[in-house]
């Protein structure tokens, strides 16, 4: 049995169909690296005031999304994108940690007094729009269940079950599309929170708007 048959050929496919988006991937991750640095220094610069704890946080977050999100990566490779919705979950509420601290700076001294709020109460303050995915996923992904919307993939084409993962290169490219996406909100929100801090992100930004619109023009390029 190879249990890495299914990283085997995305890797194929990331090196030739995919080579594309694949780079626009990487780029993706070269950017949250990036901002992960670039708050950490400015928390170092601001020491102890509302700025810096606010940056320190900032990165922190940041670093815990960018883990989470190469986990979803790792496990889309080896067609285990199903599996990977336990850590999609997470995967918002940190993003929606990031807008509901950008939103009122004031609210990290909850991160430091140990009482935020918990993640659904989080999302209602900031109107966040992922209560319906994230009820779908504690239900079919975070929980195991029997329902089809949580079984479909462990069986093939001819309705046998597979006990070890496999893909297609249109399923790997619509999963990889959906990474791309978690990437886009992450870095925009990121550089919303730089703007937040009055630091000049302009160039910053300019260089994610650019990176955003080609990676729209590159995954929507293709009819899959």
């Amino acid at each position: 049995m190879n249990i890495w048959f299914a990283r085997e050929k995305s890797f194929d496919w990331l090196n030739n169909e995919l080579k594309s988006e694949a780079e626009l991937l990487r780029e993706g991750f070269d950017y949250l690296e990036s901002f992960v640095s670039l708050f950490e220094k400015i928390g170092e610069n601001e020491g102890e005031n509302e700025v810096g704890q606010f940056s320190r946080i900032g990165s922190v977050t940041l670093a815990k999304f960018s883990h989470l999100l190469i986990g979803c990566y790792s496990l889309t490779l080896d067609g285990l994108a199903q599996e990977s919705g336990a850590l999609i979950r997470p995967l918002i509420e940190t993003y929606e940690l990031l807008v509901y601290f950008r939103q009122d700076k004031t609210r990290i001294n909850q991160v430091l007094n140990g009482k935020l709020p918990s993640a659904g109460n989080i999302g209602k303050r900031i109107s966040g729009d992922y209560k319906d995915l994230r009820a779908h996923l504690s239900k079919n992904a975070s929980h195991f269940s029997y329902g089809i919307d949580s079984i479909r993939h462990l069986f093939d084409n001819n309705n046998k079950i597979k006990p070890v993962p496999n893909h297609s290169l249109d399923v790997l490219y619509t999963n990889l599309q959906l990474l791309n996406a978690f990437q886009i909100f992450i870095l925009i929100e990121a550089v919303k929170c730089l703007l937040a801090v009055e630091f000049d992100a302009n160039t910053l930004a300019d260089e994610i708007e650019k990176w955003r619109d080609l990676c729209i023009k590159t995954f929507s390029s293709k009819n899959r």
